[in-house]
């Protein structure tokens, strides 16, 4: 039983990773259109999106942004009506992106920090299955030096180098208590790199018709002697030694097609499809650097799958200065069943959205937007710990960012 457990609670950060923790707010105009509009926005943004599209600004800009990541789950287990929710978290993925280069110029370069990665979600332990999760922090920040080159006035190719630095924080409950009843616990926590690359090309017709293809590879973020303390009774504390453990959280790669076009003279239209990568996650393996006959290195399979979404989204020109945006979308989960966990209990969502626009000056906008996201109920009984009943999740995700132009 010890040995399962201390094997499910190292499994856990890549869990998080491999499932909802997928944060797509980079830029806040496409979250206004529910991730689509990576062919119809051209600026510092196409860094992440569409670093072909890079090259074809006329000007160079600076932007920051952050959203407001609301995530509320709720579960019952089975033949109970008792209902647990997780306590109120925010969490605050942010991006900073600056390009640079001569104006109107066949080349531009480019560099964004933005966190594609990340999630917050705290059950308490008093939950059934405590024994599972009480809290969990993570978050991936990217760092994206950008070059990209227009090799016609309508073709744009362009590429970055990406460096992750990840970072995780979680706990759970150990089915063991002290004297005065205080329950065991165990905590990990633990920072990571790893390297990958974003590369994508952009066409456009004259006012007309836009397509982008992009592609971010798969990112291993190999973690080196994260931090394992436990808090257990004096009798188990050679068998539950604090130590420090190494792995590998692999990121998914994705690729990306977004077409655009005019449905009048101010509206137009954006679509966009990603399958992402998420098959890549076949088995975690854990190495303790201290081990005992109850905390032995770990190995599991996981099985995941490789996941699609769709979204589509319009834009509005108001006026000059002002924009209004509406759009929604569908992400197909890559989890099986049987490995669905209270860290991101993950199903099919369906996602709406609405932003806007607003120029300032000649040299500030404003951008803010909304989505929300439902993730559909599921009902589960876990593999790993058999802990079984149903999961309702809602996402809740207000941003804002301001551009500076010259």
């Amino acid at each position: 039983m010890k040995k399962l457990l201390l094997g499910l609670l190292l499994a856990s950060p890549t869990v998080l990773w491999a499932q909802g923790s997928q944060v797509n707010t980079q830029g806040q105009k496409a979250v206004g259109m529910a991730g689509a509009g990576s062919a119809l926005f051209v600026d510092e943004t196409s860094i992440f999106y569409s670093p072909g599209a890079l090259s074809k600004m006329d000007h160079n800009a600076v932007s920051i942004g952050a959203s407001a990541v609301m995530y509320r789950s709720a579960f019952r287990e089975f033949n109970s009506n008792d209902v647990h929710h997780t306590k109120f978290k925010i969490s605050p993925p942010f991006s900073v992106f600056a390009t640079f280069g001569p104006k109107n110029s066949w080349w531009k370069a480019g560099l964004g920090v933005y966190t594609p990665f990340g999630g917050s979600v705290d059950w308490g332990d008093q939950w059934p299955g405590r024994y599972e999760l009480n809290h969990l922090q993570m978050r991936a920040i990217y760092i994206q030096p950008t070059l990209s080159f227009k090799l016609t006035e309508n073709f744009g190719i362009g590429g970055g180098f990406v460096y992750n630095v990840g970072l995780v924080d979680l706990s759970r409950s150990i089915p063991t208590a002290s004297a005065d009843g205080a329950p065991g616990r165990a905590e990990l926590s633990g920072m990571g790199t790893g390297m990958g690359f974003n590369v994508g090309v952009h066409y456009h017709l004259e006012d007309e018709f836009a397509i982008s293809l992009s592609y971010r590879s798969k990112v291993t973020t190999k973690l080196k002697d994260g931090d394992a303390e436990f808090t257990v009774p004096p009798a188990l504390a050679t068998s539950f030694p604090n130590t420090t453990f190494d792995a590998e959280l692999p990121l998914p790669s994705s690729f990306n097609i977004g077409l655009t076009f005019p449905a009048s003279e101010r509206l137009d239209i954006a679509a966009d499809a990603t399958i992402i990568g998420y098959s890549v996650y076949k088995e975690l393996v854990f190495d303790y650097k201290d081990n005992t006959p109850v905390l032995e290195d770990t190995k599991q399979e996981k099985k995941y799958e490789n996941a699609l979404s769709a979204k589509v989204g319009i834009n509005y020109e108001v006026c000059d200065r002002f924009d209004l945006r509406a759009g929604g979308g569908y992400v197909y989960s890559p989890v099986r069943g049987p490995y669905v966990s209270p860290e991101t209990p993950d199903n099919n969502r369906i996602m709406g959205s609405i932003g806007f626009t607003y120029d300032l000056n000649d040299r500030w906008d404003l951008t803010g937007a909304y989505v929300f996201q439902r993730i559909l109920e599921r009902t589960v009984t876990s593999a790993n710990t058999g802990l079984s009943g149903t999961y309702k999740t809602n996402i809740h995700a207000p941003g804002i960012s301001l551009t500076y132009k010259w």
